[in-house]
């Protein structure tokens, strides 16, 4: 009764699932006539679906503003995830972004989801694409745990030039030679800065823009289909004219965060000696490391480090190079991250619509819901953690993927308080003085004290089997 309740409550307050897949058609029409210019389609081949009643998945496109925050661009709602949804997906993307010439040097970066990768070796075959490093590191430490792995692995990551890296990879080889050979047959333009390409002008190595835009949607999904889709619109309708408002508050031509790097890199400053060598340029060196040197070229925007020509900003060598000819280093930082960049990113604006009441009727069939194949157990609604992201008791692995060890025996699945040593240590340090009791008194105490022995030796082995499987 209280579930049929509850699904009563809801249909009225979101909406009915099935009554909202017929007026699909009414509602694309309604956004189509409010928003000229805008894509919305809907295919028979990927019937539109929802995630809680009918099944089905929200593919994304996100990318980064010049603020470095994350920008929605588009999002859909497929039957099932593989590579022809992907296609259908990618083939409007590269439409809207005005073909695959100006979209192969776009820079995608994936989890390497269910077919989106042949999906896109398919239609933009030249295109640079890089991996999430958090998820390539978390099907890596299945195979390969362990902290000097998991930092070895990291700094090959974030090398910026490919000496440092195939150093990095040297270090690896020395202490796991199947990590090693792991690692060495992924190619690394894909997860190394040391390879990457300098025209994207960002030096991302994971795709938090996408986790970040998932988890505004968590409650959202599970509603009827033109709700999900009502909700994602309305978001990103008031989404955009926030950022519109929030220009006013920048102080001069960078963007907030972009100046903030800024000035971290100009702080570093302190730590590096420039060697003038002609015209605007410079060999920097390390001051407490003599084996650390750049060459540093102002006209060409260049350092050997790479970080400039990777992320569009001065790194601290070459504004260590520009304070010495009384350059201001902001003139040098790329367009791309300017207070006009980011204005005109946010210049369009996403129109309201009328309510359901108040939309046309349309000609097309009405769609009916597809059929959802009913899986054994609870429908899961959250990400599957991975096993150093839980966190809800001492048992549990920390995120950085150590576990939590008892200060007094050193062993898992139990703090100091619940320690089976200091347990069995309190009470016969109690009972010494008392060696010269009766026998009767002798015999009372031993059984006082072995009752709380045999007790703690289940209570232990339960928390710590939980703690030994996850």
């Amino acid at each position: 009764m209280a579930y049929r309740a509850k699904n009563i409550a809801t249909e009225q307050i979101d909406g009915s699932f099935k009554e909202q897949y017929k007026r699909l058609y009414d509602y694309a029409h309604e956004l189509l006539d409010k928003n000229p210019g805008s894509t919305v389609k809907a295919n028979y081949w990927f019937r539109w679906s929802i995630f809680e009643r009918y099944g089905g998945e929200l593919l994304t496109a996100v990318g980064r503003d010049g603020n470095e925050e994350m920008l929605p661009i588009a999002y859909c709602v497929v039957e099932v995830e593989n590579k022809e949804s992907w296609r259908w997906f990618l083939e409007l993307l590269i439409d809207d972004l005005r073909g695959a010439k100006i979209c192969s040097s776009f820079t995608f970066i994936s989890d390497q989801q269910k077919g989106l990768l042949h999906a896109i070796d398919e239609l933009l075959p030249r295109v640079d694409q890089r991996f999430c490093v958090r998820h390539m590191y978390a099907n890596f430490r299945k195979k390969y745990p362990g902290k000097n792995l998991k930092r070895l692995m990291w700094r090959a990551t974030t090398a910026t030039h490919p000496q440092t890296w195939e150093m990095e990879m040297r270090n690896i080889r020395a202490l796991n030679e199947d990590a090693y050979k792991h690692l060495i047959v992924i190619p690394p333009r894909h997860w190394s800065r040391s390879r990457f390409l300098e025209r994207a002008k960002c030096d991302t190595l994971v795709n938090n823009m996408s986790e970040g835009f998932n988890s505004v949607l968590l409650s959202t999904r599970s509603k009827p289909i033109i709700t999900l889709l009502e909700e994602i619109r309305f978001y990103l309708m008031q989404r955009w004219a926030k950022k519109r408002s929030s220009i006013s508050s920048f102080t001069g031509p960078i963007c907030p965060k972009i100046l903030s790097r800024f000035r971290k890199e100009s702080h570093l400053t302190k730590n590096w000696i420039p060697s003038w060598s002609g015209n605007k340029l410079f060999e920097v060196r390390h001051m407490s490391n003599n084996g650390e040197k750049f060459v540093v070229n102002i006209d060409d925007s260049t350092c050997t480090c790479r970080t400039w020509m990777l992320t569009g900003i001065p790194c601290c060598h070459s504004l260590a190079a520009m304070k010495f000819l009384n350059i201001d280093g902001e003139q040098y930082i790329d367009s791309c991250y300017m207070k006009s960049t980011y204005l005109e990113t946010y210049s369009s604006i996403i129109y309201p619509i009328n309510g359901a009441n108040m939309w046309n009727i349309t000609s097309y069939p009405d769609v009916s819901p597809p059929h959802k194949r009913i899986l054994s157990g609870r429908p899961k609604r959250k990400r599957r953690l991975e096993q150093w992201e839980m966190r809800k008791d001492e048992s549990r692995m920390k995120k950085y993927g150590l576990r939590k060890r008892c200060g007094i025996c050193r062993q898992e699945g139990h703090n100091r308080s619940r320690c089976p040593s200091a347990t069995q240590a309190g009470p016969v340090h109690q009972t010494q003085p008392q060696a010269s009791a009766t026998p009767s008194t002798q015999q009372s105490e031993i059984a006082h004290q072995t009752q709380p022995q045999a007790s703690a030796g289940p209570s232990t082995q339960a928390s710590a089997g939980p703690s030994t499987q996850a």
